[in-house]
């Protein structure tokens, strides 16, 4: 069996519908492990030196209610 290739997303670009219907028409093996894929590559992102600082920096401080 031949998959499909599908292109992965990045946050400029917009998922077309045909990016979707060829997801959909993978198998359900297949598609978790592109998810999966995902999953970690967004885990790894969010888990940096670099967003972590600047997640503590935005997310950090006293709580203040006016």
């Amino acid at each position: 069996m031949v998959t499909q290739e599908i292109p992965s997303a990045t946050m400029e670009q917009c998922i077309t519908l045909e990016d979707r219907r060829a997801f959909m028409m993978l198998s359900i093996e297949e598609r978790r492990r592109l998810l999966e894929r995902q999953a970690e590559a967004m885990a790894e992102q969010y888990e940096s030196e670099i967003e972590t600082s600047e997640r503590e920096e935005w997310q950090g401080g006293d709580i203040v209610e006016f």
